[in-house]
């Protein structure tokens, strides 16, 4: 599925040529003249990243920007402004937005910007997964097992050899059902890990 932009700009020659240049690109794009119509297209489809201007009527992208870090946390911040808002696009970097462009906008840079937020966004997405998948196996599925695992030979090692030949067989045999599900945990965070050396999507042509 291609990453959605909403464009968010109240000057239309503008918003029709950095959507056309991000199609080009390979995005799925949409158009809002203001931040209130930029809301209401966010509530029936979510973005993934907004291009929004900081002056616009009726809503500002400053009042925007609050609004769509408070009701879509996971959709991404650019902010658009001219060179007497560059303190304010400074200020809308504390927000939470998570880049800015001054107009004139350099289309080929927009791309540029837009496809590195991508794999930021990818690369804390998979990061949070590899942390969270470690967080439940090592205290569960390893410690406890090993403790387990040790416990068993433990006793098996305490067995007479003959005697008790098959209590010892049946505590190894325990202990290698135990392995054999550490295994299984242990590839799991493997398969996480190869993910996150593969981060970076293809490149658009």
């Amino acid at each position: 599925m291609n990453e959605r932009i909403l464009i968010v700009d109240d000057e239309e020659s503008l918003r029709m040529s950095l959507k056309f240049k991000l199609k080009s690109a390979g995005f799925d794009v949409d158009v809002a003249v203001d931040g209130e119509e930029a809301l209401e297209k966010l509530k029936s489809r979510r973005a993934d990243v907004v291009l929004l201007d900081i002056n616009m009527p009726r809503m500002s992208g400053i009042e925007a920007l609050n609004q769509i870090r408070q009701d879509f946390p996971e959709t991404e911040a650019i902010m658009l402004t001219g060179f007497a808002d560059f303190s304010t696009a400074i200020e809308c970097l504390k927000m939470g937005a998570r880049d800015y462009l001054v107009k004139p906008v350099d289309t080929t840079e927009l791309v540029t910007r837009v496809r590195s937020l991508m794999r930021s966004r990818m690369s804390e997405r998979t990061l949070q997964e590899v942390q969270d998948r470690i967080s439940s196996i090592l205290p569960n599925d390893l410690v406890a097992p090993l403790r387990k695992i040790q416990d068993l030979l433990d006793q098996a090692s305490k067995l007479e050899r003959d005697a008790d030949a098959k209590e010892r067989k049946k505590l190894l045999a325990s202990a290698r059902e135990i392995i054999t599900k550490m295994e299984t945990n242990l590839q799991g965070l493997v398969d996480v890990s190869k993910r996150v050396s593969l981060l970076e999507p293809r490149e658009r042509g």
